[in-house]
């Protein structure tokens, strides 16, 4: 799979240079990036190309304005028990009930790395994959968050719980979190598609509905996912701060 831009990219090589497979870079920016590519010894994997040449690397990259593009194993997923904590400690993992926007995913997976949160969980199916889209609009973050794919993401809730974790479900008609909410130290919280919001059976699922204090606009009835997720997610870090 590809990657471009330069954080996305440069993210790669800082964390994960053994799954690149190919670097191609600007020739006219050659010197922007030279040094991070010998300190990384990949003099081996880059290619220096010129513009033309570049924008035929990525034709994913619509926008082309990109001087490097990697060439990349694609992401792998991580298991759930590498996600979860030992008990008796802090945790927020983060669950993406079948969100389909890559780009609503990519900021909420670099919300959730910026956060502290110890992972986010994917249904395996429809659920937007993790792709070039997602890694750019995440600023690379990517490559260091842990994500789980689900198969059965019923069940594994029912095992969070098991692990001490209650669930909290974002919801408009949940309980407004306020200075006087607090999250529980082991907390996962569920943030839901773009329109449908979270599934019935998952809301079931949930300990808690929670809801975010917003005005009243005619025509937008809702902050997006990935801000919902922030604000949430700071209220519990400010809980335990």
């Amino acid at each position: 799979m590809y990657i471009s831009g330069d954080n996305s990219c440069l993210n790669c090589i800082y964390h994960n240079p053994k799954k690149i497979r190919d670097i191609f870079i600007n020739i006219e920016k050659k010197e922007s990036y030279i040094d991070i590519i010998k300190k990384n010894k990949l003099e081996n994997l880059t290619k220096f190309l010129n513009k033309k040449e570049l924008l035929f690397i990525n034709k994913e990259d619509k926008r082309g304005s990109n001087d490097i593009i990697i060439r990349r194993e694609k992401y792998e997923t991580s298991q759930l028990n590498s996600i979860i904590s030992p008990q008796e400690t802090n945790s927020l993992i983060v669950v993406a009930d079948q969100l389909t926007d890559q780009n609503n995913l990519g900021n909420i997976m670099r919300t959730s790395l910026l956060i502290g949160v110890h992972g986010v969980i994917l249904p395996e199916h429809s659920s937007a994959s993790i792709t070039g889209t997602t890694s750019m609009t995440s600023s690379g973050a990517v490559e260091i968050i842990k994500f789980h794919l689900s198969k059965n993401l019923s069940r594994t809730l029912e095992e969070l719980k098991n692990k001490g974790y209650w669930i909290y479900s974002l919801d408009m008609k949940g309980e407004r979190i306020d200075n006087n909410f607090y999250f529980d130290k082991r907390s996962v919280i569920i943030i839901g598609n773009e329109g449908k919001g979270i599934r019935k059976n998952i809301l079931e699922k949930s300990d808690f509905k929670i809801s975010l204090y917003q005005e009243k606009i005619k025509g937008i009835d809702s902050y997006n996912a990935a801000n919902s997720l922030a604000m949430a997610a700071h209220h519990y870090k400010l809980n335990f701060s």
